[in-house]
């Protein structure tokens, strides 16, 4: 399948985002020929976003997702490709990392506000 990254996701390479990320939790749908697949978001940033996933993607492989914003009311589609596998078997943390490939304009606006909302300081 795809390549495993050990250690925490923040150690394990050197930085490729471009824009900054924030601490998450929504569900996004994986929409296939085979079905849709429920998946917990844990981080996003304007680029990409990580999933916990028991079973890992390949590497390379384009996803469509729709992600459930909270605070956003319709459901928002994304083309996205998997960037990386990871896997701490001492915190028994496994998921991927995803980079947004395509976003129409209200999903990009979406996603900013989002984010911009999140980071806000209560």
């Amino acid at each position: 399948m795809g390549q495993e990254a050990q250690g925490h996701p923040d150690e394990r390479v050197p930085e490729r985002r471009t824009t900054p990320r924030v601490g998450v939790e929504f569900w996004v749908e994986e929409c296939c020929q085979d079905g849709v697949y429920f998946h917990r978001v844990t981080n996003l940033s304007r680029d990409g976003f990580f999933i916990e996933k028991k079973l890992p993607f390949q590497v390379g492989q384009t996803v469509h997702v729709r992600l459930e914003l909270p605070g956003i009311q319709n459901k928002l589609d994304a083309r996205s490709r998997v960037v990386d596998n990871y896997s701490d078997g001492q915190a028994a943390l496994r998921g991927a990392g995803f980079q947004f490939l395509e976003l129409d304009q209200r999903t990009r606006a979406g996603i900013a506000a989002y984010i911009d909302q999140v980071r806000q300081p209560e």
